[in-house]
């Protein structure tokens, strides 16, 4: 956890005017176009933000407190701010800050999404003792912030790493390989099934490397490495546009810094080059 960010879910009393706040407008956060690591005040957009608004506390930055708002229409904002789309940010803003504005847009997600009761459609309010939960003012049903684990994975060969591009990378990028957990599955078998299905071949010696939470649109990405056991590349047209076995120092475009599919290529690239050394 990053220092600078202390979490908490409630906040009594107004809202200072110092207080940073995190606006969305769909995918897009209101930051410093020169500095995007920059984010504006609660005086700077307390006059523009719609009273129907609700903001969420996300604890305290740098010692003052922070929120986050959401608003269907972006709205001009005297002084240097501009609406950037989340994923431009990546790789701009700090690991913690990205972080911080990847859970401020899933809370929000959340709160949109879930302004109805899923069992009777009456109209929810956020818990009044504290919790990050949203409850239903008619039958009482509770609804958390929802998360979607997923695995990510890299399969070794040597010195070669499987890579595939996706039909949504137009840019010609590479990444690892990833697909979401279904119900009743461990992340290791959703990793065999998944490697099985986008392209054909078998795994074995999964290891676990690490996780990273990603905002798009609210997932919790578990990253593993494993060894190819052999089969033939047979790709999943629908979902895959190319694969193949790259080696370590022959690579294809890759994804940016800061994600978990370019932290798991760079331990690979790291690994081989200290066999080799």
């Amino acid at each position: 956890m990053d220092e600078r960010h202390q979490s908490a879910v409630s906040f009594s009393g107004p809202i200072p005017y110092e207080a940073g706040v995190l606006a969305f407008s769909g995918s897009r956060l209101l930051v410093d176009a020169a500095q995007p690591g920059r984010f504006p005040s609660f005086i700077d957009l307390a006059a523009l933000i719609p009273a129907e608004a609700q903001l969420h506390h996300l604890g305290l930055w740098e010692g003052r407190p922070l929120f986050t708002v959401g608003v269907e229409q972006p709205f001009m904002a005297d002084g240097p701010w501009a609406w950037v789309d989340l994923r431009r940010l990546l790789g701009t803003l700090d690991d913690a800050l990205f972080q911080l504005a990847g859970r401020a847009s899933q809370l929000l997600s959340w709160a949109q999404d879930h302004r109805h009761c899923g069992r009777c459609a009456a109209v929810t309010r956020l818990h009044e003792g504290g919790e990050r939960l949203l409850v239903c003012t008619g039958c009482g049903h509770g609804v958390y912030p929802r998360i979607n684990p997923c695995v990510i994975a890299i399969v070794t060969r040597g010195d070669e790493v499987l890579l595939a591009r996706s039909h949504r990378f137009t840019n010609g990028m590479f990444s690892a390989l990833a697909g979401f957990m279904e119900v009743g599955e461990s992340a290791e078998q959703t990793l065999v099934r998944e490697v099985r299905e986008e392209v054909g071949v078998e795994i074995s010696g999964i290891r676990y490397f690490a996780s990273q939470p990603w905002p798009f649109p609210s997932n919790l990405m578990l990253g593993f490495i494993a060894e190819y056991a052999g089969g033939e590349l047979r790709l999943q047209e629908d979902e895959i546009a190319e694969a193949g076995f790259f080696h370590y120092t022959d690579l294809p475009l890759l994804p940016p810094p800061g994600s978990i599919a370019r932290a798991l290529i760079d331990h690979f690239i790291a690994e081989r080059r200290a066999h080799h050394a």
